[in-house]
C-alpha cells in the first residue's frame, strides 16, 4: 500500500503530534508500505531540500513554511499517486491548504483532527471556522477518525451529517521503546531533585495546559514541580513564572529533554500532573501512567479512560487536586494497568487498525 501522511512539523521537531505521526509513519512502513511523509521546514531550512529515505523506504518531502505552504503543496500529493491520504491536525497551514485542494486528489483520504482546541476559546472566528467551513471540509474525507470516544461525541453533535463516517482509533503508544529505554536515577542529581519528592508535567507551554491550575494545587505545598517540553509562547511561559513567585510554588523548567531524561524523571516523581482544560489525547499520561507514577488531571483527552484502568485520578478543580496532592495514593495494581495499556494503546495494535481501515477504503 502506497500512504501520503501530513504534519505540520516532522521529526526532528518533538511535540505530542509530531510524535504520534513518526510512530505511525514508522509502524506503517516496518510492515511493507510505501510511506511518504508532506511536513515544512520552519526553523529547519537547512532540510528544505531533504528528500532522503529515512527508515524502512519513508519519504519526507518538506514544503513551504508553517504559515506558508508552498503553492504547489498539492500537486507535490497527487504525484507521489498514493492510495491513501491521510491528513493529521486541523488549523494548521498543511491541513487548512489542503482543504481546497482534497477534490484534485484521487486519492482515499482519512482525517485525524487531534481534538478541536481553539473551540475552548469561543469568539467569531472559531464559531465560523467549525460552524461553517469544517463541516464542508470534512465532507471531503472518506474517513475521519477521533482519538477518544468523547471526541467522537464532539464530533457527533458538531458535524452531524458526517456521523456515519467516524471512528474511534486512539494514538498508538510505543511500549516497547519505553522498556528499552534506560531508566536511571542518575537524572535525579543531575537535576538536583528527590525521589517522590516532586511533581512533573510534560509538554509544550502553550495555553491549553492550564499550568496556573497545577499552580492554584500546590499553594501551600513545599514540593517542586518539574516542567519539561518546548516553550513555542513566551508570553504565556513569562505570566507562569510570575504566577509561581507569587504563590510561592518552586518551579524547575527543564525545556525539551531526551526520552531517557524524562521517562527516568517520570518514574521518580511523586505524581505526574495536568490541568490542561483541552488534550486531543494526552499521550504523556498514558507514558507515565505506564512507567508506574499515578497521574492527577483535569478532566481532558484520555483522562476518564485512564481514571477507569486505575491509572489516573480527575480532579475537576485545583482545590480536589490539592487534596490528592496531599495523599499517599498510589496505583494499585501496575502489573494490571501495564497489560490494559497495551492492549488498548500499543503501536502494533493501533497500526494493525489503521491498516484495516485503510483496506477497507480500497
Amino acid at each position: 500500500m502506497k500512504i501520503a501522511q501530513t504534519s505540520h512539523h516532522y521529526y526532528p521537531h518533538s511535540g505530542g503530534t509530531e510524535t504520534v505521526v513518526k510512530t505511525i509513519v514508522d509502524g506503517l512502513a516496518s510492515r511493507n508500505n510505501t510511506v511518504h511523509v508532506y511536513s515544512d521546514y520552519d526553523d529547519l531550512k537547512q532540510l528544505k531540500n531533504e528528500e532522503n529515505v529515512l527508515y524502512h523506504g519513508i519519504k519526507l518531502k518538506r514544503i513551504g513554511k508553517f504559515r506558508f505552504p508552498g503553492s504547489g503543496y498539492w500537486k507535490e500529493i497527487e504525484t507521489t499517486d498514493c492510495d491513501i491520504l491521510h491528513v493529521q491536525g486541523q488549523r494548521v497551514w498543511s491541513s487548512d491548504y489542503l482543504y481546497t485542494h482534497l477534490d484534485r486528489i484521487k486519492s482515499k483520504k482519512v482525517f485525524t483532527a487531534h481534538g478541536y482546541y481553539q473551540l475552548i476559546y469561543g469568539g467569531i472566528f472559531n464559531s465560523l471556522y467549525y460552524g461553517r467551513f469544517m463541516p464542508s471540509f470534512l465532507n471531503k474525507f472518506d474517513r475521519i477518525i477521533c482519538l477518544t470516544e468523547e471526541e467522537r461525541r464532539i464530533s457527533e453533535r458538531m458535524f452531524p451529517k458526517i456521523s456515519d463516517r467516524l471512528t474511534v482509533l486512539p494514538n498508538p503508544v510505543d511500549f516497547n521503546r519505553i522498556d528499552g529505554v534506560s531508566i536511571s536515577d542518575n537524572v535525579l542529581e543531575k537535576y538536583n531533585l528527590v525521589k517522590n519528592n516532586f511533581f512533573i508535567h510534560a509538554g509544550g507551554l502553550q495555553r491549553n495546559k492550564n499550568i496556573e491550575f497545577i499552580l492554584e494545587a500546590m499553594k501551600g505545598i513545599r514540593v517542586p514541580l518539574v516542567l519539561c517540553g518546548n516553550i513555542p509562547d513566551r508570553g504565556y511561559f513569562e505570566k507562569i513564572k510570575a504566577a509561581a513567585d507569587q504563590m510561592k510554588v518552586e518551579l524547575r523548567v527543564l525545556g525539551s529533554i531526551n526520552e531517557e531524561e524524562l521517562f527516568s524523571l517520570m518514574r521518580s516523581a511523586r505524581f505526574y500532573l495536568s490541568g490542561s482544560i483541552f488534550e486531543g489525547f494526552g499521550i504523556s499520561m498514558v507514558e507515565s501512567s505506564y512507567l508506574g507514577t499515578m497521574v492527577i488531571a483535569n478532566n481532558a483527552g484520555i483522562a476518564s479512560e485512564l481514571q477507569e484502568m486505575g491509572g489516573l485520578k480527575i480532579a475537576i478543580n485545583p482545590e480536589q487536586m490539592h487534596e490528592l496532592l496531599e495523599s499517599d495514593m498510589k496505583i494499585e495494581d501496575q502489573d494490571r494497568l501495564k497489560k490494559t495499556l497495551r492492549k488498548k494503546f500499543s503501536r502494533d495494535e493501533i497500526i494493525d487498525r489503521m491498516i484495516e481501515l485503510y483496506g477497507e477504503l480500497l
